[in-house]
């Protein structure tokens, strides 16, 4: 009875611990190559730590003491952790980051691991941290440290990507940011760009940090950066209506198809026109979503149009002009329109990178941090949700290919 309450005050202490500390380590932990090694020595660091907090609290007359290690692999989407787990004699303690006894994978150690990543970007804590640890880092050894983590992150917007793409989605993260840790809080926006290869497989192509708001020539920089790095033939690029980035595409992409985001449509729909009213709009518009030939969904939205022109003219008139840009996707095969009409693929990093804002007090401690914490987010997602890719378009690649061929016979170099 003795043990069991000394190991839930063990436990309780680890967990105070662990809370004190989210805010300290961040990206230290969260490194690429070395980082499955880097996460794998600090859990046995901190499996340590553990223990040793559980031997101090056992009651002075107890014989139990540490008896060694044993080793484990420990998996998670974030990969494949080598761990040395450490044991008392009697067979008492049990580290309070791994998973129920005979599980090899677990999902608290990987939120414990994205909690560390979300705290603020400072050498001086990072070095207290590891200090804490008696680890003895200098101030050039962590500085060292932070360079390396952020040269990773940086990877991912000079590295060279592929000539061609079924699909690049484009969009525009907005958030409170500092450009710096002690500076100012200021408005920025954090352009994001995933790719779906023609085998179907998702990729982080780049982001880009601007203090500001959203604007035309960001959206310019951005494309003509993407061309540098080597794209040249993207099937579809599918973005948000941002004003000016339709010509923009038209002009870098010229047999690009640009569809526009048909869930921001609706969206649309609700805001410009009454409340009755756009729910029989939708109810139609939905129907023509679910055309086979583009022609007709074309004539059919724009006859939806002509309905409500005389009570919304302009807001019916810029649909219109745009119309070829909702129903880009319906010339594509039919089981992957519901991949290439919305701009959800980025948005789901977006969605992430909002829970790191919020957990971190309401901005980024700066634009290094926001960097760091991207790099983290496509880490995991490579690990685990992108890992797979996107079956259907796999099984529709014959389709896909004969559109590539015959769009790009001309293009290709």
């Amino acid at each position: 009875m003795k043990n069991s309450t000394n190991l839930s005050s063990t436990n309780a202490i680890v967990n105070e611990i662990l809370l004190k500390r989210v805010n300290e380590l961040l990206e230290f932990l969260l490194s690429n190559p070395p980082f499955l090694e880097v996460v794998s020595r600090f859990s046995n660091l901190f499996m340590d730590l553990e223990r040793g907090i559980f031997l101090r609290n056992l009651d002075p007359a107890s014989d139990n003491k540490a008896n060694g290690y044993y080793e484990r692999n420990l998996a998670c989407s974030l990969g494949n952790l080598n761990l040395k787990v450490p044991r008392d004699r009697l067979g008492d303690f049990r580290p309070f980051i791994l998973p129920s006894p005979y599980r090899r994978a677990t999902d608290d150690m990987e939120d414990v691991m994205l909690k560390l990543v979300l705290s603020s970007y400072s050498p001086n804590k990072m070095k207290s941290f590891l200090n804490s640890l008696n680890l003895p880092y200098s101030k050039e050894e962590v500085e060292e440290i932070k360079e390396e983590i952020l040269k990773e992150a940086n990877g991912i917007n000079t590295r060279g990507i592929k000539e061609n793409y079924l699909a690049v989605y484009i969009d525009a993260y907005h958030t409170p940011i500092k450009e710096k840790v002690d500076e100012k809080i200021m408005e920025g926006v954090i352009y994001v760009i995933v790719g779906i290869t023609l085998e179907g497989d998702k990729e982080m192509l780049g982001y880009y940090i601007n203090i500001g708001n959203e604007n035309k020539g960001d959206w310019l920089s951005i494309l003509n950066h993407l061309i540098d790095r080597g794209l040249k033939r993207p099937l579809m690029i599918v973005s948000d209506d941002f004003p000016g980035l339709i010509e923009a595409i038209r002009v870098l992409f010229p047999n690009t198809d640009h569809q526009l985001c048909t869930v921001h449509l609706k969206r649309n729909i609700y805001r410009n026109i009454s409340k009755a009213e756009s729910k029989e709009f939708l109810v139609e518009l939905k129907k023509i979503m679910l055309e086979n030939s583009y022609d007709i969904a074309l004539n059919k939205f724009d006859e939806l149009c002509t309905k409500y022109e005389g009570k919304y003219p302009h807001f019916m008139k810029m649909l219109k002009e745009k119309k070829g840009h909702y129903f880009a996707y319906i010339k594509y095969p039919m089981d992957i329109r519901k991949y290439i009409n919305n701009t959800n693929t980025v948005e789901s990093v977006n969605s992430i990178l909002e829970t790191i804002r919020k957990t971190s007090g309401g901005h980024f401690q700066s634009i290094d941090t926001a960097k760091v914490s991207i790099y983290v987010v496509i880490k995991k997602l490579k690990n685990n949700k992108w890992s797979k890719g996107i079956p259907v378009i796999k099984s529709s690649r014959y389709e896909i290919m004969q559109m590539f061929n015959s769009r790009f016979q001309t293009q290709k170099s």
